[in-house]
């Protein structure tokens, strides 16, 4: 929405949300009536996690005069020059310019040519809020803001009012493969560890690491049988156990056998991409993926996969000292190292083919201060996520950019930014391109009926 107000914002957003809230608690309230559907073309969402709490408005940054002049005056010693900036002209952005960190020319390169878009201030909200407001305590605020656990579990659940204990993802695989079998290994895959926002109820979280599935028996192990024949004997015990949680710690573990064996095959067709990517830890992540999505068709061979989800994460971000330093884990070398690898993976899809089909965004707990605490900066609120594929409408700022200056009707305790669009928005426009119809979306985040916006319009299709 460019060249609005917050207060155009939050009047238009408020006004909606009286006439719609009955009607769309009653669907919130229940499962939709029925699935979405599996059928069609396929589609991959890619969650690139910041773990920590990226420090965003350095990494797009306001690039004309007053706007940057407010924002190097608020950040002080951490102001990110103009000459350290690498200006784009997007087709938004209330005729603001802005520009990506030197860091990040693949990001600006991935903007420019329209497979880029950045999404303005984003963070966890139960509804639109203004500076008075929360004050005041007066509208409802998401419980434990700028903590890192429950921030983070927050964003992964698209639910501000912690009602889930289950993540956005995780929820719309259920939903997808309600009336379908589930593929094999699972269609929820993550490189990044476990996380909340694969979790589900039917469709399990299956876990990798970046060279594959890793191996199910000990190396040089010498004795009567292999390891995992005595953990596929185990588990089968175990599986019959009246322990329940033995039993689904064994049911999960011969599935991890079972499924290893299925990824590793797989891989051995699989491109390398090793002219692509580095051995950095997001592009090594981020290279797994690329090759899993190679070779989807080969994962399970008794159906075809139509819908994936995976999850990469870096850490490092919980920049409190030292922010723009020359360390290896400053601001500046993650973004580099942010920029590297999804240019990296953009251009692994496009050797493919495969741009419109996948569709890769960030995510993290929260952004940080507007002012510094030093030499880094404290847990914020809202802040920028950027989101790339050929189905994005890219070289365009989405949602509403705030006034990044002290004290501004934006800010509020330690000059943290009040987000203008929420997490609810933000997973409904995705889950939307990946196929779930409104009730369904109605469901999946509980509190878009708050907003007016139910799309944040950085999807074409």
């Amino acid at each position: 929405m460019p060249n609005k107000t917050r207060r155009d914002f939050l009047q238009w957003n408020l006004a909606l949300a009286a006439t719609l809230a009955p009607g769309l608690g009653m669907v919130n309230a229940m499962r939709p009536i029925h699935a979405a559907s599996v059928s069609g073309g396929y589609k991959a969402l890619v969650c690139v996690y910041l773990a920590g709490g990226n420090d965003s408005f350095n990494m797009f940054v306001p690039y004309d005069g007053t706007a940057h002049t407010n924002y190097a005056t608020a950040r002080q010693n951490l102001a990110i020059p103009t000459a350290d900036l690498l200006p784009v002209s997007p087709d938004s952005g209330g005729g603001i310019r802005h520009g990506f960190h030197k860091n990040m020319p693949g990001a600006k390169n991935l903007f420019d040519t329209g497979s880029m878009g950045v999404v303005s201030n984003l963070g966890t909200l139960i509804e639109p809020i203004t500076k008075g407001e929360y004050e005041s305590n007066t509208n409802n605020i998401p419980a434990r803001l700028f903590s890192h656990n429950d921030q983070t579990d927050r964003w992964m659940a698209a639910d501000a009012n912690n009602r889930f204990g289950q993540g956005w993802a995780g929820r719309m695989m259920d939903m997808l493969y309600d009336n379908a079998a589930v593929p094999r290994p699972s269609p929820s895959i993550s490189i990044g560890g476990n996380n909340l926002w694969q979790s589900g109820q039917d469709v399990l979280l299956y876990e990798m690491n970046d060279q594959g599935a890793g191996s199910t028996r000990l190396p040089f192990h010498g004795g009567a049988f292999k390891l995992n024949d005595a953990y596929t004997q185990a588990s089968a015990t175990a599986v019959k156990n009246a322990n329940l949680l033995v039993a689904e710690h064994a049911l999960r573990q011969s599935r991890a056998i079972e499924f290893s064996s299925f990824v590793n095959d797989a891989l051995v067709n699989a491109p390398s991409f090793e002219n692509e990517f580095t051995d950095e830890r997001l592009s090594a992540q981020l290279r797994m993926v690329a090759r899993l999505i190679a070779v989807r068709d080969q994962l399970d061979p008794e159906q075809t996969v139509n819908r994936q989800v995976f999850f990469v994460r870096l850490g490092g971000w919980d920049t409190h000292a030292v922010q723009n330093g020359d360390a290896e884990d400053s601001h500046p070398n993650l973004l580099g190292k942010l920029d590297a690898a999804i240019t990296s993976f953009q251009g692994a899809l496009a050797s493919m083919n495969m741009q419109q089909q996948v569709t890769t965004f960030t995510a993290t707990e929260f952004g940080r201060s507007l002012t510094p605490n030093g030499s880094g900066t404290d847990h914020g609120w809202g802040g920028h996520s950027l989101v790339m594929g050929g189905a994005v409408s890219g070289n365009a700022i989405h949602g509403i950019l705030p006034e990044l200056a002290i004290n501004s009707d934006d800010t509020v305790e330690n000059n943290r930014i009040i987000p203008t669009s929420s997490v609810d928005q933000y997973g409904a426009t995705l889950a939307r391109w990946f196929g779930m119809n409104e009730n369904e979306i109605d469901y999946l985040f509980p509190n878009l009926g708050n907003f007016l916006q139910r799309d944040l319009g950085f999807m074409q299709g």
